[in-house]
């Protein structure tokens, strides 16, 4: 299965800094996802800037250019921050609500071309909403049917950025406790390949049996000025391995 991993277009109509650009970023990759020839496109978060309604619909006509098909999940941009020990968090119902009228459901299970994806809400995780209890009792009705396909997971927030049992951070890694809960269900499922986005910069781990692939940004790099834009193209073995490759665009 080849597909590409995009992440953070942020669509918007402000015009601070470069966020006039972020749209012919987008196009850009388009263009290249478009003559790599993969067989999905995954969107793993941050569809847009500020999650407001006109900007989804901006955000939903742009990605018609993909001619593979285009599965989406939200990131906090979307619907809001997570909660931490030090934070409240700021996801609500009704964002996620909104999301999911224009953009379809948060968490969702889809099996093609040979692999099941697991795409999850990474930013309600710990948020307490009646929603998480119910996108937990997914992911455990999920990884307790047996799957013979290679099983990867689409999240938004990385599960860490350093080392699986690393502490909170504020805005970057899933907390720590929702993290141990995920790692527990990868295992069980034997998941190998864990996709995300967030840091507006590239990571790739692999550690005990799983690789973790963090993607380019669409809209911008971090720091600024020094990380490239651009997105990740990923192919999935029928033995499940995973080989990635980041594509930069020019400016």
């Amino acid at each position: 299965m080849r597909i590409a991993l995009v992440s953070d277009p942020h669509t918007t109509r402000g015009t601070a800094e470069d966020q006039p650009r972020y749209k012919g970023h987008l196009d850009e990759v388009i263009s290249q996802v478009n003559q790599a020839e993969v067989d999905i496109v995954l969107i793993a978060g941050d569809l847009t800037d500020s999650g407001e309604a006109q900007d989804r619909v901006n955000f939903q006509t742009q990605i018609r250019g993909f001619l593979a098909p285009v599965r989406v999940i939200p990131g906090n941009h979307d619907i809001g921050d997570k909660r931490t020990a030090e934070t409240p968090g700021t996801v609500t119902v009704e964002q996620i609500a909104a999301f999911e009228k224009a953009h379809g459901p948060t968490f969702w299970s889809d099996a093609r071309f040979g692999v099941r994806i697991l795409g999850i809400n990474s930013p309600m995780l710990g948020s307490s909403l009646p929603c998480e209890a119910k996108q937990w009792r997914f992911l455990e009705r999920e990884i307790a049917q047996p799957s013979a396909l290679p099983t990867i997971l689409l999240t938004h927030y990385p599960l860490f950025i350093e080392t699986l049992d690393e502490p909170s951070s504020l805005y970057w890694n899933i907390e720590p406790e929702p993290r141990k809960r995920l790692l527990t269900l990868l295992k069980q499922a034997g998941i190998r390949t864990v996709l995300s986005g967030h840091l507006h910069r590239p990571l790739n781990f692999h550690i005990d049996g799983i690789t973790y692939i963090t993607t380019l940004p669409v809209s911008f790099g971090l720091p600024f000025g020094v990380q490239p834009e651009g997105w990740t193209a990923v192919t999935i073995a029928p033995d499940g391995t995973t080989h990635s490759e980041t594509r930069e665009i020019a400016h």
